[in-house]
């Protein structure tokens, strides 16, 4: 190769190179509150929660489950006798589908900081912009972040250490299930993962202005009927004011803001008669599709 040659062949290689960069710098990437990577019973769990508190919530699903592994999940509560691992993901993914999910089968490649959340990227080519990140893989963890000084995992390289609610050393950056320091058991993953989705759901709400005695989040509906009313809202402001330190000093904005959007969310966990029984009946629809009948069982 002459030299012309080669100042061609290099001139086009940094050309194709800037348009990669180019084409990259250019994705409108999707944006989600919540980004979950592992679609095993602890990232579905902690998907449900999420969703069902309003985040818009992605589950990236294509990685290994080490439930795979079972030959039948016999110990789980609600399925007697057992049921097979692979139908028990495919309804956890139906479920955090119903509840409001994105649910993808892809394969996380990265998980980027920004200065706002994070920028994850599969390796199908999605570009995913989350507010919060919940790793909840089992055997694949080369896509996550590391701090800039030191590690997210513990000393034997193994597991990610966390909080109670699986927060990381990263801010924003959660873990849930094998992946951090749990028992091998998918009941256990699952309660995990749903204890990290209420975390994540406490932490949104101080982002509201919430303080740490009032940002719980309890994730069940009432009958119809059960709240409202001036007594109520009465009721609400009273125990709103009853959780405010005593040597605090809040706006009295933002302790007004926390009343009305405590009172909000709670009218919005009341169920009707007519939602309630359209929702057994989904379920029941849901369970005979992938569990199958006495009369049509599912393993023939």
């Amino acid at each position: 190769m002459n030299d012309h040659e080669h100042d061609t062949n290099e001139t086009e290689r940094r050309g194709n190179e800037s348009k990669t960069d180019a084409t990259v710098a250019n994705l409108d990437p999707e944006r989600y509150d919540v980004a979950v990577v592992g679609g095993g019973a602890a990232g579905l769990s902690a998907g449900i929660f999420t969703a069902r508190a309003g985040l818009e919530t992605i589950v990236l699903a294509r990685g290994r489950s080490a439930i795979d592994q079972c030959g039948l999940l016999e110990n789980y509560l609600g399925f007697p006798g057992g049921i097979d691992p692979a139908t028990f993901l495919e309804l956890g993914r139906e479920h955090a589908r119903y509840e409001g999910c994105c649910v993808e089968s892809e394969l996380v490649e990265d998980v980027d900081p920004l200065e706002d959340g994070f920028r994850v990227e599969t390796a199908e080519g999605r570009v995913v912009d989350a507010t919060r990140v919940v790793a909840a893989s089992v055997y694949d963890s080369e896509y996550l972040p590391e701090l800039d000084a030191g590690t997210i995992f513990d000393e034997d390289e193994r597991f990610v250490e966390t909080d109670r609610g699986g927060r990381t050393p990263i801010d924003g950056l959660y873990a849930a299930g094998r992946l951090t320091d749990v028992a091998h058991q998918a009941i256990v993953a699952a309660g995990n993962g749903a204890r990290v989705g209420l975390a994540v759901v406490r932490d949104v709400h101080r982002d509201r202005g919430y303080w740490d005695e009032i940002a719980d989040y309890r994730d069940w509906v009432v009958p119809d009927g059960r709240y409202g009313g001036e007594e109520w809202e009465a009721h609400v402001d009273e125990w709103v004011d009853g959780t405010i330190p005593e040597d605090a000093s809040f706006d009295p904005e933002r302790v007004e803001r926390v009343r009305a959007d405590v009172k909000e969310r709670r009218l919005e966990r009341q169920i009707s008669e007519e939602e309630r029984r359209r929702r057994i009946a989904d379920g029941r629809d849901l369970l005979a599709e992938h569990v199958g009948t006495p009369d049509d069982p599912s393993d023939d």
